[in-house]
């Protein structure tokens, strides 16, 4: 007699939705979509995946259909982590309805995003656990929405990036981090507005801060990088790459700190020798 085969087991047999949910989880976002239509069954887990999930970061995906950019904001409601740099796949109405609709968001991240100043406005009204924004090279972005998130957020962000986000102010900015004593990172590269008057005031409202990027920031000098320096204790990273009028006057006492920044350390010597040469008189030819 001969044995019989065992059955072949389908993924909808597994015992309960749980593990079939976490295996949706390694899926690719076409999969989803494949996944989607396959059943009735397989269409309600999708959907249900999508409801209790937590972390959308579309920048680790080489390919996110559009589709699925019109599905996910009216089915995510508990994501806590939303990053969509470099991306035009999700709209203004699309951006708005994940705003509106999950309320227990803390990480943003819409660096590069080519959207309208209203994408924001959900942001302040339902997501009131928020403590990390990430606008980098954010062109739409105003000084009102700058004023309105330190007005929302009061005491509430730890990491902050505005970097390239040419149409703001320097008084917004001193307004924003006057409202946030515990920002930890903050980020304002290519922003030509910043002055040291910008440094003393996040120096002395930001007593957790660790992390400072004021790149290519032009206006920038040694002075306003002695006093940062004097008032804030807890830096770490100082990055200050591009700003022509920082040198190691500014930069030394802050090394000598265990201080990491980004700008080359010339030796002495060579320092020297570089500063003879910018003297030397010039022959005409």
């Amino acid at each position: 007699m001969k044995a019989s085969r065992p059955s072949k087991m389908h993924l909808l047999d597994l015992p309960g939705t749980d593990i079939i949910l976490k295996i949706i989880g390694y899926l690719s976002p076409t999969d989803w979509l494949h996944f989607r239509i396959v059943c009735k069954e397989t269409y309600f887990l999708v959907h249900e995946y999508f409801k209790y999930m937590k972390y959308l970061n579309v920048s680790h995906h080489q390919v996110f259909p559009q589709s699925l950019c019109q599905i996910l904001p009216h089915q995510c409601q508990s994501l806590q982590f939303f990053k969509i740099p470099n991306s035009s796949a999700f709209n203004d109405e699309a951006v708005k309805n994940i705003l509106q609709n999950n309320h227990n968001l803390s990480h943003l991240d819409l660096s590069n995003s080519n959207l309208k100043n209203g994408a924001l406005q959900p942001l302040v009204v339902n997501c009131k656990k928020l403590e990390n924004i990430l606008l980098k090279n954010c062109l739409w972005l105003t000084i009102g929405a700058i004023e309105i998130l330190a007005f929302h957020y009061p005491e509430a962000i730890k990491v902050v990036d505005f970097g390239g986000c040419t149409g703001i102010s320097e008084a917004s900015i001193i307004f924003f981090v006057k409202r946030q004593p515990k920002l930890r990172s903050l980020s304002l590269s290519d922003l030509s507005c910043l002055q040291d008057e910008t440094l003393v005031v996040i120096s002395q409202s930001c007593p957790q801060l660790v992390y400072l990027d004021i790149s290519r920031c032009c206006r920038i000098t040694d002075s306003g990088i002695k006093k940062f320096g004097e008032y804030c204790n807890t830096i770490r990273t100082l990055k200050v790459d591009g700003c022509p009028e920082v040198s190691e006057r500014g930069l030394s006492s802050l090394r000598l700190r265990g201080v990491w920044i980004d700008k080359v350390q010339y030796p002495s010597y060579l320092l020297h020798r570089l500063n003879q040469i910018q003297t030397w008189p010039r022959t005409q030819l």
